[in-house]
């Protein structure tokens, strides 16, 4: 994700994108070596000044001589070479499916060309909550029993900073050079890219079904409107639902002091002790808001557009008028993974334009690889040209959807980077009104 303000465009790519963090990798047989923990209490890890020195043996006199060294012939290191399995952690709904057979026509390639068998689960709904579950191995230093994990832009800043990420080997990952969108390739919550790859990006707004609310919605506010009590929903991230509820105060989340998180949870706390929220809501809020349970949510803009297409057709999303805020989802491995060459391998693949392009015609997601919106509208008119007029229909409505348009990211921001004290006041702030 990047840092975006209400100064326009330029301005925003400014704020988000940070200008040049050099890559340091430390290679070890072809992977970089991980990055040191950043927990106060964590033992430092030897450096390149630490490394033992040779030991000196005794020569046919008794004095010391040095072990000769390899000279210039020696062999090269051979490549690493994959283990022929990975452990893929991801979000429901968030990857193309045969609707038919019930696989993942682009996981399918990747195992059939790789050789790569992957188990890949929706074991997320929740940022943390998957970072509980995993958080004991990563703090004994195990392994988490998965290869690639898909997080938020602040959780992976917050991995980074816990020195719980594995520091990546961009040798291994010659599409990701070659195809990044330059809006995803220097990230503020992961510089240089060292430790994460942009999965999908898209906007936390509000979802609604208008057959159901009678009017349209254009603020956070209309999610507080006693007309609509019992009838919303509101995400359990706390940084998604504190970060509108600053927005709608007229604060920008990236600014914010305690005392204007205490004046935001205030309004939040009054809606929820009058009954106003049916429910907190992980990635489960899909289902509410398709069935009809709510009728307006806190919603992510690339599940409206599935929901549109395939669940729901009569369902919006919207900006609000406060603001919304932009969010980049990334792969990463996990510290002490266990299979970290397939990891690389899989994660490189996902910046094959091809694979890009299938993903984001399922999923709606503004995909981080260029080209993508251009190959979808190709798509689009051959499909017409075949006939499939209503596959080629559904292929421009994604097209629009997916990427978000100028004004839209005229209004968007980015998410605060907390200190641990922070951290503590906001989610205590949060928990009164979840419980409440």
């Amino acid at each position: 994700m990047r840092g975006l303000s209400t100064n326009g465009l330029s301005m925003q790519l400014r704020r988000l994108l940070t200008l040049g963090v050099t890559l340091a990798l430390v290679m070890s047989c072809g992977i970089a070596a991980q990055s040191p923990s950043l927990e106060p209490t964590a033992a430092p890890t030897e450096g390149p000044t630490s490394e033992p020195t040779a030991q000196p043996t005794q020569g046919p006199t008794g004095e010391p001589t040095e072990e000769p060294t390899q000279g210039p012939t020696d062999a090269p290191t051979p490549p690493p070479s994959p283990a022929g399995q990975l452990d893929f952690a991801n979000w429901p709904l968030y990857i193309d499916i045969d609707e038919d057979t019930g696989g993942y026509p682009t996981l399918e390639q990747f195992e059939s060309d790789a050789g790569i068998d992957v188990n890949y689960v929706e074991a997320i709904n929740d940022n943390e909550e998957f970072f509980g579950r995993i958080l004991p191995d990563l703090a004994a230093g195990r392994s988490t029993g998965w290869d690639i994990i898909v997080m938020t832009d602040w959780m992976i800043e917050r991995l980074i900073r816990l020195g719980y990420l594995q520091e990546l080997d961009h040798s291994m990952l010659s599409n990701f050079q070659s195809n990044a969108e330059e809006f995803f390739a220097d990230a503020w919550y992961d510089p240089g890219n060292r430790y994460s790859l942009p999965w999908q990006s898209g906007i936390v707004g509000i979802g609604y079904n208008p057959t159901l609310t009678g009017r349209e919605i254009t603020s956070f506010d209309d999610l507080l409107d006693p007309e609509f009590a019992g009838r919303v929903g509101m995400f359990s991230e706390m940084r998604d639902t504190m970060s509108l509820a600053l927005l709608s105060i007229g604060v920008v989340p990236e600014e914010a002091t305690i005392e204007d998180v205490e004046a935001a949870q205030a309004k939040l706390l009054e809606a929820a002790e009058r009954g106003q929220f049916r429910a907190f809501y992980g990635n489960d809020y899909y289902d509410a808001l398709a069935v009809g349970d709510v009728a307006l949510t806190m919603a992510w803009s690339g599940d409206v557009s599935q929901m549109k297409l395939y669940d729901n057709p009569d369902v919006e999303f919207v900006v609000p008028e406060d603001g919304g805020m932009l969010f980049v989802d990334s792969m990463a491995i996990p510290k002490n993974a266990e299979h970290p060459v397939d990891a690389h391998m899989m994660m490189d693949y996902w910046y094959d334009l091809e694979a890009a392009t299938t993903l984001t015609e399922y999923i709606g997601y503004f995909s981080p690889v260029d080209g993508v919106r251009d190959l979808i509208l190709q798509h689009s008119e051959e499909a017409r040209a075949e006939g499939d007029t209503e596959w080629a229909d559904q292929l421009l409505v994604i097209a629009d959807t997916s990427y978000p348009s100028e004004d839209q990211l005229e209004n968007v921001y980015i998410y605060k980077i907390l200190s641990e004290q922070e951290e503590r006041i906001w989610n205590d702030l949060f928990n009164e009104v979840f419980s409440g």
